[in-house]
């Protein structure tokens, strides 16, 4: 019984009254950035695996990446880049701005990347066998096409200021391209 009285004691008693400082929140603090997103279910190919380029009836490959961003204002830039080899120096194999469009968090515009096959452009996935299609997209400049830049900082309303990164996101298709295809 002894305690059972305690134990109620404790629970009665149990909140504390913290003393609170008079500091009031002076001003709204700023918006942080925040990162771009695929919407996955409108990518395309839809399908993440792509079979039979460079055949009959696939002669031609659109891939295209639909974005958002809860930052409306962020210029959004999508790098493509076909097997990409992380010990070489390389530069994308295509580029495509998205300008931002106010109050709009799925952008309307798309980062776009056409291969052909019988293109005379050099293209590596017109080479028979698998390959990798990436899509870096980022809302800030890359260091060497593949890293954010940390150089953004905010400045706090206390004076202070804070490293507010860049984020980048990727997206990857398979591909195999059929050798001796019957593309025209």
């Amino acid at each position: 019984m002894k305690w059972w009285g305690l134990g109620a004691a404790a629970w009665l008693l149990g909140g504390c009254v913290i003393p609170q400082d008079a500091s009031y929140l002076s001003d709204v603090p700023e918006q942080r950035n925040r990162p771009p997103r695929f919407v996955e279910s409108q990518m395309q190919p839809a399908e993440r695996i792509v079979r039979g380029y460079g055949s009959d009836d696939l002669c031609q490959l659109t891939f295209e990446a639909i974005v958002e961003d809860p930052d409306v204002d962020d210029r959004i830039v999508a790098y493509w880049y076909v097997d990409y080899d992380p010990t070489r120096t390389q530069r994308e194999d295509a580029r495509s701005v998205i300008q931002p469009k106010k109050s709009k968090v799925i952008r309307d515009d798309r980062a776009t990347f056409q291969v052909n096959f019988n293109s005379a452009d050099f293209n590596r996935l017109n080479v028979p066998g698998d390959h990798i299609v990436e899509v870096v997209v980022t809302d800030t400049a890359l260091v060497e096409g593949r890293e954010p830049d940390a150089s953004s900082t905010v400045t706090l309303s206390d004076g202070g200021t804070v490293v507010d990164p860049g984020y980048t996101t990727t997206y990857v298709w398979f591909v195999r391209t059929e050798a001796g295809g019957g593309c025209p």
